[in-house]
């Protein structure tokens, strides 16, 4: 399908003339999908040739889902230094505004809608994440709010001291009954197309742990 971005939402378009076109506005998007990450091969002269990835998903109220995999131009990075991890996860990018185009207007509704829900004693579901009025719920564990002292969305391309590499939530929580190895501290490490709404999960957190 052929997605076209306009003020107020998205319009659809089958490819072959069949399905669409079909309007939909922010507010009918139920959940959103988002990551980047990179591609690379090795060229004969010692160069890496790498193109970042955006992935966009989203799932609209009547059920239909339209998923996109888009590159921006692919460029020649020293090998040094993709293997140093140090690319940039906000590169130059001609798809990144687009996918913020849809990003912010979504992910401000829904942050309105999950503070209400949590404010009213619900419960906001973020695929393996619950979050609560008290804070978050992960694999049958509670995490409240003030314990958690970071969360973020980042992609790690290579790092000698990072196993967990790829587009990842990386949240960080005080233990309360004392944490791996003598630390005071709990890591928590999760695929970002995992978890629908990352934006929101993160500004709920934001929101709440101070």
């Amino acid at each position: 399908m052929t997605l076209s971005v306009f003020g107020d939402g998205v319009v659809l378009t089958g490819d072959d003339g069949s399905g669409g076109p079909h309007a939909y506005r922010w507010a009918q998007v139920a959940r959103l999908w988002c990551a980047n990450d990179v591609d690379g091969s090795h060229a004969p002269d010692g160069t890496v040739i790498t193109q970042w990835v955006h992935v966009l998903r989203m799932e609209f109220t009547d059920g239909t889902v339209f998923s996109s995999r888009m590159a921006d131009p692919p460029i020649t990075t020293p090998e040094a230094l993709f293997l140093s991890g140090r690319l940039s996860p906000s590169p130059p990018s001609v798809i990144a505004p687009l996918v913020d185009r849809i990003k912010e207007p979504v992910t401000a509704l829904h942050l309105a809608r999950a503070r209400e829900s949590l404010a009213a004693g619900g419960e906001v579901e973020f695929g393996p994440l619950t979050a609560t009025k008290y804070g978050l719920r992960h694999d049958g564990k509670d995490i409240s709010w003030h314990s958690i002292t970071s969360c973020r969305y980042s992609v790690v391309i290579a790092d000698e001291d990072e196993t967990e590499l790829g587009a990842l939530l990386r949240m960080e929580y005080r233990a309360a009954e004392g944490g791996a190895y003598g630390f005071p501290y709990h890591w928590l490490r999760i695929q970002a197309l995992d978890i629908p709404d990352m934006d929101v999960l993160i500004g709920l957190v934001d929101e709440n742990r101070t």
